[in-house]
């Protein structure tokens, strides 16, 4: 992954609050990402603001392109923190990405019923006793 796909994909994944929906080992690895970004642009207020997650729509692009190119900048101007950024990159990405015969399911949250995560099913799946929901 060049310089500019790293920063691009850290950039995205930190502005789209892709945590959300990842799994207690993911959220950690998100998070001592985020913290690395956030104490490498301590003070910058358009970084910290494309940063914050309050109040903000995951879909805006002005917050990606800010951190992209503070991102960018940083790369360029310090080859210890694009090892770091890297590094957390490696830690996070696993989460995010299934392999080619993988599956990803996270569930948080409370959650009432039935959980299913299934690849390659030959043949029926049923839940419950059977004849539970018989002549309801």
């Amino acid at each position: 992954m060049t310089d500019q796909e790293l920063v691009t994909t850290v950039a995205i994944t930190l502005a789209t609050k892709t945590a959300e929906g990842l799994a207690a080992g993911g959220r950690a690895a998100f998070e001592a990402l985020a913290r690395l970004v956030r104490h490498r642009f301590k003070g910058r207020a358009s970084v910290e603001a494309a940063l914050d997650e309050n109040g903000s729509e995951p879909a805006d692009t002005r917050r990606a392109e800010t951190l992209r190119e503070a991102l960018a900048q940083a790369v360029a101007d310090d080859p210890a923190f694009e090892t770091e950024l890297r590094n957390g990159w490696r830690a996070l990405s696993p989460h995010l990405i299934a392999g080619g015969d993988g599956v990803v399911n996270s569930v948080s949250g409370t959650v009432q019923g039935h959980v299913v995560q299934a690849r390659d099913v030959h043949g029926g799946i049923s839940f419950g006793s059977p004849g539970r929901d018989a002549g309801a």
